[in-house]
């Protein structure tokens, strides 16, 4: 188990420096890179993967999360420019709200049918429970999290 933690993390690590966009993201203390390798972690022992399936699935999750992280990116873009000219008190017209928000929508929709192909596409490396485990994933870290969030912050009202 050891060893396969040890090649999950290390092929999910393979990082790329030159697609860090780190002007737009304030990331000092490597908070994402301690995120993704949690998220390592967690999955490969909660899918119980063999390290032949880990050098087949974490290539696929990188590539998954960065689809999943540009789609992100298009709609924060959207809501700055939003933000820049509410800020800047011009003038919004009905039509450039309305536009933002299908844009936005095309792109939330665009985000289901990614994480759609991505769990679908995984029936040739995972078995029906790992599929099962890996699609409510992402849903149990982040509550898991946000909790963990909470308790630091009562801790430090205390």
């Amino acid at each position: 188990m050891t060893y396969t933690l040890l090649v999950s993390i290390s092929i999910a690590q393979k990082h790329d420096p030159m697609d860090d966009d780190k002007w737009e993201i304030d990331d000092e203390h490597g908070r994402r890179d301690r995120m993704e390798t949690m998220m390592v972690w967690r999955l490969t022992e909660e899918l119980d993967l063999k390290p032949e399936q880990a050098e087949k699935f974490f290539p696929r999750f990188r590539e998954h999360r960065k689809n999943l992280s540009n789609i992100h990116k298009e709609q924060r873009e959207i809501g700055k420019r939003l933000r820049k000219k509410v800020g800047e008190d011009e003038k919004i017209s009905k039509s450039e709200v309305t536009s933002a928000v299908k844009k936005i929508n095309v792109l939330r929709k665009k985000t289901v049918d990614v994480e759609e192909r991505f769990l679908l596409g995984m029936d040739d490396l995972l078995d029906p429970l790992q599929m099962s485990i890996l699609g409510m994933f992402k849903q149990e870290m982040l509550r898991e999290m946000g909790g963990e969030l909470r308790k630091r912050g009562n801790d430090r009202k205390k």
